[in-house]
């Protein structure tokens, strides 16, 4: 995955995703955590693409949260252990690849 190829927009995504993970006590970015970080970019183009598919992205965005919810966090003495080492999964690797 060679991050300086994707467009600007892709790598703020990342990063947000990466934050969102770190957030929420992931050890992992999945393909929830990028498609929540396209989803409330700003002026971002997920979103359009998701009403002129005739969904809603308020409703997508709050299914993946729950899903994200539902994820396994990592604590440390019964609070979210914090870490800025957070890891690319296989899936998300794959999909990166495949854009």
């Amino acid at each position: 995955m060679d991050v300086n190829r994707m467009t600007e927009k892709v790598q703020e995504a990342l990063g947000t995703a990466q934050r969102m993970a770190v957030r929420l006590g992931h050890q992992q970015v999945d393909v929830e955590h990028l498609l929540a970080a396209l989803l409330e970019q700003e002026n971002g183009l997920a979103g359009g693409i998701i009403e002129k598919a005739g969904g809603s992205p308020g409703d997508l965005l709050k299914r993946i949260h729950s899903e994200l919810d539902r994820l396994p966090r990592v604590t440390v003495n019964g609070s979210s252990a914090y870490s800025e080492q957070v890891y690319i999964t296989g899936r998300l690797n794959r999909l990166l690849a495949q854009a």
